[in-house]
């Protein structure tokens, strides 16, 4: 897997931007209401910034450890056998994130668009076409994106100016209202919305310019803080708090509300729902490619086109787990919790600061020579 074609700074930015901007933009506006009411996109804000900066100490690991995904340095720093149970964890973390985004999709669509059409047949087809884009590289997924995310961040904006008039932005007051304990437990909810970011671990060897990985996450991070602070904005102005508590999926029910001036497009909502479902493809197809990945490097395969229908199988009957929606939110939040907080923000943390403190890894100045070659440890 060694012989990928590298990817730009601007095919990590797309990469990233798809990932992230998937299936928790639906319920975003609900969670950070429900945690800080019309603070909600402070705390947007906030979780933003925390993750822009764990992404920089991320992107530091890429740095130490050069041409190494964190399979290889995580075995490195933690020891052989904690880096292989690490390893493993973060193919299981990457297997149920794809199972999630593919039942959370069916449901969404079932709901909203294809109410005849099982469920079944909605994750297998899907599943199906994120196989073939899977078996290519990851450059081959950067330029993708690079085409896709002008269209789902400028598209979704432009309807929201069609909005301004309905708003009321008295609903986002009071300003500052909510107590500090409460907005700093919100954190550890709206951290969770931005998980897919830690896929950095994996994709930075395969950029042609790895230094600029730091740079190229946080324009794509800032990207998706200011998308996700103008959905929850727009949705608080229209709904309000407490309306928009009762809603399942406010960012939808918002478009829906939109009328355009004129009425030359009277079904909002349906090309909203045609740019989503691209995206959440995008988000599942990249989450796929990491498990892949993983799975490549701990077997230590060239190739891994040959490993994805296999793993698509599994991803198909864990997404058919839950009975129904209710039951796959509420998976959705132990998992993001359970599963999402430590591979997502604990565990680099761990390998960075266990690095720093054994003084392992190689760090290299304005692209020369290395100018400190620190021990590694086993």
């Amino acid at each position: 897997m060694d012989n990928q074609e590298k990817i730009t700074s601007n095919q990590l930015i797309a990469i990233m931007i798809s990932l992230l901007i998937g299936i928790g933009i639906l319920t975003l506006p609900r969670t950070v209401t429900e945690e800080a009411g019309p603070d909600g996109w402070l705390l947007v804000l906030a979780g933003g910034i925390i993750v822009i900066i764990i992404s920089v100490v991320i992107s530091r690991l890429g740095i130490m450890f050069p041409n190494q995904t964190v399979v290889e340095y995580g075995s490195t720093v933690l020891s052989k056998p904690l880096g292989i149970l690490f390893s493993l964890g973060f193919f299981v973390y990457f297997v149920f994130f794809c199972s999630f985004e593919a039942r959370v999709l069916a449901e969404v669509t079932k709901q909203l668009l294809l109410d005849r059409t099982p469920t079944e047949v909605i994750v297998g087809t899907l599943l199906l076409i994120s196989t073939y884009l899977v078996r290519k590289d990851l450059a081959t997924i950067g330029r993708m994106g690079e085409m896709i995310v002008p269209v789902f961040i400028i598209v979704p904006f432009l309807f929201l100016s069609a909005a301004i008039p309905g708003m009321d932005l008295t609903n986002l007051l009071p300003f500052m209202g909510t107590s500090p304990v409460r907005f700093l437990a919100g954190l550890g909810t709206i951290v969770t919305s931005y998980l897919g970011f830690e896929t950095l671990l994996l994709f930075q060897p395969v950029m042609n310019r790895p230094r600029d990985a730091a740079k190229a996450m946080s324009v794509a991070l800032g990207v998706v803080t200011v998308s996700y602070i103008l959905a929850v904005i727009a949705s608080v102005s229209i709904f309000g708090v407490y309306e928009i508590q009762r809603l399942t999926w406010p960012t939808f029910t918002m478009f829906r509300a939109i009328k355009i001036p004129g009425a030359f497009l009277e079904n909002v909502h349906g090309v909203i729902m045609a740019i989503w479902v691209i995206t959440v493809y995008m988000t599942l197809s990249i989450f796929f490619f990491a498990a892949v990945t993983v799975m490549g490097r701990l077997v230590k395969v060239r190739e891994h086109a040959f490993t994805v229908l296999p793993l698509a199988f599994i991803i198909y009957f864990l997404a058919m787990v839950p009975d129904n929606i209710a039951v796959l939110y509420e998976y959705l939040d132990m998992f993001s919790i359970y599963l999402g907080v430590p591979f997502g923000f604990i565990f680099p943390l761990v390998i960075y600061i266990t690095a720093r403190i054994r003084r392992m890894g190689t760090e290299k100045k304005g692209g020369g020579k290395d100018e400190k070659s620190l021990e590694e440890g086993s």
